[in-house]
């Protein structure tokens, strides 16, 4: 039997009430530990039974934390506001940080 845990990685059974992780990130891990079941249900679920004839979920679209530190999203932000023609009303830095913030869906 498979799983999908609450951040979309795929774990499957493998016996004796242990679980290993055999999709996450979009990649296949080489060597997975194995975990107990409810030990990892509990850390990373809860888990959702998969079809057996389901494709894997995709991760979806990466968080902006996981491409950027803190300053770099502020020096983004920054260089979009100056950047751009607004016409007279100029958005300010953290108008659009709360644009991205909304749209990464933290908001």
């Amino acid at each position: 039997m498979k799983y999908s845990d609450s951040d979309g990685a795929v774990w499957e059974d493998v016996g004796d009430g242990m679980v290993r992780v055999v999709y996450i990130l979009g990649e296949t891990p080489d060597d997975a530990k194995p975990f107990e079941k409810e030990y990892a249900e509990e850390r990373w679920g809860p888990f959702t039974p998969l079809d057996e004839g389901a494709e894997w979920p995709s991760r979806g679209l990466p968080t902006v934390a996981e491409v950027m530190d803190r300053a770099s999203v502020f020096q983004n932000a920054h260089a979009l506001v100056k950047g751009l023609e607004w016409g007279e009303e100029r958005p300010s830095v953290y108008d659009v940080l709360n644009v991205a913030k909304w749209l990464e869906g933290e908001g």
